[in-house]
C-alpha cells in the first residue's frame, strides 16, 4: 500500500469518521469553547501556560502535597511565571536551542515545570525515572548529548557519584556526554531534607563534584533570574520536544524524538463523540489524580490533555493513593491495568470475608450487573463476532436488559456504590492504557458501573494510536476501539507485510501525526520500525471486529510461543483468562522446551486467605513483604530481607498438594479446550511463587510491564 492510498481503517478527520456531524461537539460553556479554540492553535506545548494564564489565570492548575520540599498549589499563571522564570536560569547556565537536558526524577509538580523550562528555549528534555539503574541513566545522559543534568535529589546524586567512584568513571557522578564533555550543571529537583551545607559536604567529600555548578532548584525559582528576557526564538511544531528512552525489556533503551506536533496531536480526542460534552469531557476546575511515572509518554500527554481543559493535576503516589482519592475526590485517572488489577483483587478479596448474607447479595450483584451489561452490549450491537445481531435480537435484549433493571439498581446501590466511592465517588472515566485490559478486570469494571476507556499505543505513537469511546465501548479483553484523529492503522501479514482480511490476524501498523521522528542516532533501528510509506510497525498482533471495525489486540509478535509440533500460541489471551482465579495475581506462561506450556505463577496472598489456604493471621505478615517489594521507592536491603522470607512461604505452599490441585484446576479451566481455547492451548505444569514481579527485583519495568524472558530465566526451572 503506498502513501496515497485509502486505509482499510482509517480516521481521516475524527475517531469515527462514519457518525453523523455531531451537533455536540462543541460546549455549551464560553470558557470550554475559548480552550478548545486555543488548542487547536497552539505552536508547542510549553506555550500552553501563556494561553492558559490569559483565559483562566485563577485556576489551580497543579497540587502537589509530597514530592516537592514543601506542599505546592500553583494556578496556571503561577505555573507560566516559574516556567519563564526557570527558563532564563537555564540560559545562563548554557543551555540553548538544540540543546539537550537529562532529567532524571519522579513525579512532582517541580519535574513538570523543569520539563517545560527546558522546552522553552526550544531545548529538549531526555527524561527517565531517578530509580532506573545508574548505568541506564549515565547511558541516557551520554548517548542524548545532554550538557546538563535535572536529578530527583541528593539521594540519587550520591548514588551516582559512589558507583562512578566505584567503576573508576570519569567525570562528575560520571556523566560525561559521548565527545567526552563532562557535565558542567546540576540541577536537583527536591532537598531530601539536605541543607546547604549539607550538599556542600557531600560535594567537598567526592572531588569529582568540585568541577561542577550543583544547585537546589527551589533556589533557581526563589531567586530572580540574571535577565529579565533572553533573545531565544521560542519552539514550533516541529521543534524537538523531548527524547523518551524505552523502558525495554531487553537490550539497551532507544531514544524515541518526540516533536511538539507529535505530542499537541493527542490534545485532539474526544471520549463520546455523540453525547453532551460536559458528560464526557473534562470541564475546567476537574481534578485529575497523577499516579503513573510522569516521564511516561501516557501520563505526560494525558496531563497535558487535562491541562489544556482547565483541569486541575494532584501528584499522588502507590503510597498514598488510598488517601487521595478520598482527599481530593478525582474526576480523571489514567491506570495501567496492574494498578486496576490491584484494586479488583482487593474489593474481591473483601467480597471473599464477607458473612454468608454478604457473599449472597454479592453473589446476586456480580450476576445481575453481568447480565445486564451483556444484554445492553448485544442491544447496542457491541459484540465480539462475524456480524452484528439483528434487529430482532437486538430488540429483545434490550427488553430483556430492561427487566433486570430494577434488581440490579438495587444491588448497585448495596454493592457497587461502595466501590465507586473507593475511588472518590466523583469518577468520570478512568483511562486504561500501557498494556492490554483482561476481560476479567472489563467486567469487574463494568458491573462497578465505574467507565473505562481503554486506550492502544507506544512511547513511539505519542502514544494513543487508538481509543474505545465511551458510547460505543465494545467490552472485549484486548479490545482499543478505533483510530485517532488522522490516524491510520492496517493489520498485515507478517512474512509478505500484505493487508490482511478483515477479522484475520496479524501486525499493526500505525500512520499519522502521532508518529516518532525516529530514534536518536539510530538510523536503522528507524528504519525497521518505520516503512518507506509513513506506516510504524508495532510489534503488535490484532485484528479488525467483523461485527463493529474495533480493533482487537491478541499480543506481541515477539512473545508468540512456537511448539515443537509446530503450532503458534499467543500468551496474552490465555494469561488474562487464567488471571480470572482469585488464587493468582500475575503469570508468565513458557513454552521454552517447545514441547509444552508451563505457567510460572506469582500467588495472591488476599485469594490464598479466602480459599482457606492461608490464615488472616499469616496475610498481615506477609502481605506488608510483597507491598515493600511492591513500591517504586523501594529500599534493596529491605527488599532482599523481604524476598528471602517470601521464598521460604513458597516453599512451604508448593508442598500444600492441596493447594497446587486447586492451582491446577484453575488452569484447566482457563487455558485449553475447557477454558475455550485449542487443545494444545493448555497447561502442563504449574511454577508457583509469592514473589511478586516487581521493579525491586528487575522483573517489572519501571512503566509496570513484565518482563517476560527475565521471569523466564529466572523461574523458568526451579
Amino acid at each position: 500500500m503506498n502513501s496515497s492510498s485509502p486505509s482499510p481503517f482509517s480516521s481521516p478527520s475524527s475517531p469515527l469518521s462514519f457518525l453523523p456531524p455531531n451537533p455536540l461537539d462543541v460546549a455549551e460553556d464560553p470558557l470550554t469553547n475559548e480552550l478548545r479554540v486555543m488548542r487547536e492553535g497552539l505552536e508547542s506545548t510549553c506555550e500552553i501556560w501563556e494561553k492558559m494564564s490569559a483565559l483562566c489565570p485563577t485556576l489551580t492548575a497543579v497540587t502537589d502535597d509530597y514530592h516537592c520540599d514543601v506542599p505546592v498549589s500553583y494556578t496556571f499563571s503561577e505555573v507560566r511565571d516559574l516556567v519563564s522564570g526557570l527558563s532564563l536560569h537555564l540560559h545562563s547556565m548554557g543551555l540553548t536551542p538544540g540543546s539537550k537536558a537529562s532529567l532524571f526524577a519522579e513525579n512532582s509538580a517541580h519535574w513538570l515545570i523543569s520539563d517545560h523550562a527546558v522546552q522553552s528555549l526550544s531545548a529538549s528534555t531526555a527524561v527517565r525515572g531517578a530509580d532506573a539503574p545508574p548505568e541506564e541513566l549515565r547511558y541516557i545522559y551520554e548517548h542524548s548529548d545532554s550538557g546538563l543534568a535535572i536529578l530527583q535529589g541528593p539521594k540519587l546524586l550520591e548514588k551516582l557519584v559512589k558507583d562512578a567512584e566505584e567503576k573508576g568513571l570519569p567525570g562528575p557522578a560520571g556523566l560525561v556526554s559521548k565527545d567526552g564533555k563532562a557535565c558542567g550543571n546540576i540541577i536537583l529537583i527536591k532537598r531530601d531534607k539536605y541543607t546547604d551545607q549539607d550538599l556542600e559536604s557531600l560535594i567537598s567529600s567526592h572531588p569529582s563534584l568540585s568541577s561542577v555548578s550543583i544547585t537546589f532548584l527551589s533556589t533557581l525559582l526563589t531567586t530572580p533570574p540574571p535577565h529579565p528576557s533572553i533573545p531565544v526564538t521560542p519552539p514550533n511544531l516541529s521543534t524537538l520536544s523531548t527524547i523518551v528512552y524505552t523502558s525495554g525489556t531487553t537490550g539497551s533503551p532507544k531514544g524515541v524524538m518526540l516533536a511538539h506536533s507529535n505530542l499537541l496531536h493527542q490534545l485532539s480526542h474526544r471520549l463520546s463523540p455523540t453525547s453532551p460534552y460536559s458528560s464526557t469531557e473534562p470541564n475546567p476546575g476537574e481534578t485529575m489524580l497523577s499516579l503513573l511515572p510522569v516521564w511516561h509518554i501516557t501520563e505526560r500527554t494525558f496531563e497535558l490533555w487535562q491541562f489544556t481543559r482547565g483541569c486541575k493535576v494532584v501528584y499522588s503516589s502507590i503510597r498514598t493513593f488510598k488517601g487521595d482519592l478520598a482527599k481530593h475526590k478525582p474526576e480523571w485517572m489514567v491506570l495501567v491495568p496492574r494498578v486496576l488489577e490491584k484494586v479488583a483483587l482487593g474489593v474481591q478479596a473483601k467480597f471473599a470475608a464477607g458473612s454468608k448474607a454478604q457473599k449472597a447479595i454479592v453473589s446476586l450483584a456480580v450476576k445481575s450487573a453481568s447480565r445486564r451489561n451483556s444484554l445492553k452490549a448485544i442491544a447496542e450491537g457491541l459484540v465480539d463476532g462475524t456480524e452484528k445481531p439483528s434487529r430482532v435480537v437486538r430488540a429483545s435484549a434490550r427488553i430483556r436488559a430492561a427487566a433486570w433493571k430494577p434488581l440490579a439498581g438495587l444491588t448497585d446501590k448495596l454493592v457497587w456504590s461502595k466501590v465507586r466511592m473507593g475511588f472518590g465517588g466523583n469518577q468520570k472515566v478512568i483511562i486504561s492504557g500501557g498494556s492490554a485490559l483482561s476481560s476479567s478486570l472489563e467486567e469487574f469494571y463494568a458491573n462497578a458501573g465505574i467507565p473505562i476507556v481503554v486506550g492502544y499505543g507506544l512511547t513511539e505513537t505519542s502514544p494513543l494510536v487508538s481509543f474505545r469511546q465511551m458510547d460505543r465501548n465494545l467490552k472485549v479483553g484486548g479490545c482499543v476501539g478505533f483510530p485517532c484523529k488522522d490516524t491510520e492503522v492496517k493489520v498485515v501479514d507478517e512474512a509478505s507485510r500484505e493487508p490482511v482480511p478483515r477479522g484475520s490476524p496479524g501486525i499493526v501498523l500505525a500512520r499519522g501525526p502521532q508518529v516518532m521522528r525516529g530514534y536518536y542516532k539510530n538510523e536503522e533501528a528507524t528504519r525497521k520500525a518505520i516503512d518507506g510509506d509513513g506506516f510504524f510497525d508495532t510489534g503488535d498482533l490484532g485484528r479488525i471486529c467483523e461485527a463493529t471495525g474495533d480493533l482487537i489486540l491478541t499480543g506481541r509478535a515477539k512473545d508468540t510461543i512456537v511448539l515443537s509440533n509446530g503450532e503458534n500460541i499467543e500468551p496474552q489471551p490465555l494469561e488474562d483468562s487464567i488471571l480470572k482465579s482469585d488464587l493468582i495475581d500475575q503469570i508468565v506462561l513458557s513454552g521454552d522446551d517447545g514441547r509444552r506450556l508451563v505457567a510460572i505463577c506469582v500467588l495472591s496472598i488476599p485469594g490464598l486467605v479466602a480459599r482457606g489456604f492461608m490464615t488472616q493471621e499469616q496475610e498481615k505478615l506477609y502481605s506488608p513483604l510483597v507491598d515493600k517489594l511492591n513500591d517504586p521507592q523501594y529500599d534493596p536491603e529491605a527488599c532482599a530481607d523481604a524476598a528471602r522470607e517470601l521464598r521460604a512461604l513458597t516453599d512451604v505452599l508448593r508442598s500444600d498438594s492441596v493447594l497446587t490441585a486447586a492451582v491446577q484446576d484453575d488452569l484447566r479451566s482457563g487455558t485449553g479446550v475447557k477454558g475455550g481455547f485449542r487443545a494444545w492451548e493448555s497447561v502442563s505444569e504449574a511454577i508457583l511463587l509469592t514473589e511478586p514481579f516487581a521493579m525491586s527485583n528487575g522483573l517489572l519495568t519501571q512503566s509496570f510491564k513484565v518482563k517476560r524472558q527475565p521471569v523466564v530465566d529466572r523461574w523458568g526451572n526451579p
